[in-house]
């Protein structure tokens, strides 16, 4: 499963030569905190401006950001080599990887860098982001934000197929079907398939229904099966795109009534023109009960010796970000941090309403079991054959779980 990108970084040459020098140069000094991250687009701007505006603070020991391309297979291989100094002292990881690196003994506990910052604390940041972090009772990573998979809407379309449906804040399933056969009369698509793996997690969830069960993935099930036959019916009913053809640009030239995507698209969808656009949450069985795809980047310590001086040096820098890191809201991320998202002038940010009242922040669903990996590849595997008609939705989900199963056997 990819991301649908509305834009895409092409780096040159030179800047690859760049990035590769970089790394060439990652072993920390005492001098520095070494903090690598995976921001290879146009979000590593802005993540830089982070770490910059904090060095101007001028610490005792500053941070060097390293933006590092591949970067979970990176960290396999400095941590195969046994050697401290090609692991950065500080690490941007998805909190997907948090329970699992844990289990694989690849992380080192917060408790150190976490003396004498009292305000790093659950409180202070969204619940979700923050629970992520922990394992067993044990803290292991702060958040820096929230990122989310919600739905866009042309405000154009929606006004005139269904003018009154966000009254209750959200897109039902039975408003998407009572959409599709006005749209479809005027040559226009409802609801494309997109970021389909995603999408099936989330409206699987508005359902009550669970991805996992005791860190053992749960595909194979009612929740699912009636998710896999709404997204069907959207097909049946002429609402989506044709099987094969690319869902963003219908919604991009004024051609679909909604697109689900990532937070992160905002920035592209900002530089259309005459593109009358809206955020809102995902489409649910049920309007009082919300769910939207959500992952976090936290900050964690891969597993090295690190001194007292670095350990402090870490934890100030965290609560700096803390307080200061609303520039990170400019890549379409939500900053996790509360002093920050629960400002007024925050809400300048379209995404920023998945984070303005508790429902929409109990709607941020972050599935960071350890087998959340298989589970998405398993669901990917399928999910276009179930959702476009090629496969029984039953056959899909038997086999989406068998193939779970099996990994779990091989122990990967």
């Amino acid at each position: 499963m990819t991301k649908s990108k509305l834009i895409k970084t092409v780096f040159s040459a030179g800047a690859l030569a760049a990035l590769a020098l970089s790394l060439s140069a990652c072993g920390s000094s005492k001098n520095e905190v070494t903090l690598w991250n995976p921001f290879t687009g146009a979000d590593g701007e802005f993540f830089q401006k982070i770490v910059d505006n904090y060095n101007e603070t001028d610490p005792e020991i500053k941070i060097k950001n390293v933006t590092v391309p591949d970067m979970y297979s990176k960290i396999n291989t400095v941590m195969n080599s046994n050697k401290d100094k090609d692991v950065p002292d500080l690490t941007v990881m998805h909190v997907e990887r948090v329970e699992l690196f844990q289990s694989q003994d690849l992380i080192d506990p917060m408790t150190k860098v976490l003396e004498g910052q009292s305000d790093i604390k659950a409180e202070n940041y969204v619940k979700s982001a923050w629970d992520g972090g922990e394992v067993d009772g044990v803290r292991y990573t702060v958040p820096l934000d929230v990122h989310s998979s919600p739905m866009y809407y042309n405000k154009d379309l929606l006004e005139k197929y269904l003018p009154n449906a966000l009254d209750d804040g959200a897109i039902t399933i039975d408003e998407v079907n009572e959409i599709a056969p006005k749209a479809k009369a005027d040559g226009n698509i409802t609801y494309p398939i997109n970021v389909e793996t995603w999408t099936s997690m989330a409206m699987t969830t508005s359902q009550g229904g669970s991805i996992e069960k005791d860190g053992i993935p749960t595909i194979n099930t009612p929740e699912m099966k009636k998710t896999y036959e709404a997204l069907n019916h959207f097909v049946e009913i002429g609402a989506t795109q044709e099987d094969g053809d690319e869902p963003v640009q219908a919604f991009q030239t004024g051609k679909s009534v909604f697109l689900q995507g990532g937070t992160w698209d905002i920035s592209g969808l900002k530089e259309i023109e005459d593109l009358n656009w809206g955020i809102t949450n995902t489409p649910t069985f049920n309007a009082a009960v919300l769910s939207n795809w959500t992952s976090s980047h936290q900050f964690g310590l891969l597993k090295k010796e690190r001194t007292d001086e670095k350990m402090k040096a870490i934890g100030e820098f965290l609560d700096y970000v803390r307080e200061n890191s609303e520039v990170w809201a400019e890549s379409g991320q939500n900053v996790a941090s509360s002093a920050i998202f629960e400002a007024e002038s925050y809400k300048e940010y379209p995404q920023s309403f998945l984070v303005s009242d508790q429902k929409e922040l109990d709607s941020l669903k972050i599935y960071d079991f350890k087998n959340n990996g298989i589970t998405q590849d398993a669901l990917g595997t399928y999910a276009r054959d179930m959702i476009f008609g090629r496969m029984d939705i039953s056959e899909g989900l038997e086999k989406a779980q068998q193939q779970v199963d099996d990994k779990l056997k091989e122990g990967k």
